[in-house]
């Protein structure tokens, strides 16, 4: 089992990451890992991502109460409960705001899927987008709660995306397919759109992958 100083060192190595990428930008943005069964690492509100240091990292328990640390923990943190508490299988949350995703979650649209075999394989029928909520209030776990467990990897409408996994890489990498994903959409779609794979062959990558 990681360590805590460990879990420590992946969110600052992934934040760095996000910050580099574009994904998020100073302050934006919020990660999480679940640490044992009953607590998780989040990163504190207000910290510059890129810049990321251990002592913003907050450890709570899996209710919201601060366990260690001096800064307050992300204002998203019932966010990042609501999936702990939906998901069991799940042990990290990013959430960020990636361009590219975050325009067409201004749009209230989700992100099709079936374009390309990779996207299908790594986000099945669609990437949703959950409505529009109110950062830091009770309105996003709700926004949220109606996708849960059945997907790792959500619009956020106007807000960005979340994305879930085994751990925090997954998680990751998710988000990095999620915004490649739509990407690839939105030229296809200045091009003059994007035909979906037949069915028979998404049921053939679903016998072969799912």
């Amino acid at each position: 089992m990681l360590s805590i100083k460990s879990i420590k060192k992946d969110i600052i190595a992934v934040c760095r990451l996000m910050y580099e990428k574009g994904y998020i930008s100073a302050t934006d943005g919020n990660v999480s890992v679940r640490f044992q069964k009953h607590e998780m690492l989040i990163t504190a509100t207000g910290t510059h991502k890129g810049l990321l240091k251990e002592e913003d990292i907050i450890v709570t328990d899996l209710e919201g109460n601060r366990i260690s640390g001096q800064k307050k923990p992300s204002s998203e943190i019932m966010m990042h409960l609501k999936v702990y508490e939906k998901c069991k299988g799940i042990s990290a949350v990013i959430h960020a705001h990636p361009p590219i995703c975050t325009a067409i979650s201004l749009t209230n649209s989700s992100i099709p899927t079936t374009f390309t075999p990779e996207v299908y394989i790594s986000f099945g029928r669609k990437i949703p987008v959950a409505r529009y909520a109110t950062p830091s209030t009770s309105e996003v776990p709700e926004a949220i709660s109606e996708f849960l467990p059945d997907f790792k990897a959500l619009l956020l409408a106007r807000h960005g995306t979340l994305t879930m996994g085994k751990n925090l890489w997954d998680a990751f990498y998710r988000l990095e397919k999620m915004e490649n994903a739509a990407h690839v959409f939105l030229l296809a779609k200045h091009l003059g759109g994007a035909e979906p794979i037949a069915e028979e062959k998404l049921k053939l990558l679903d016998q072969l992958f799912h």
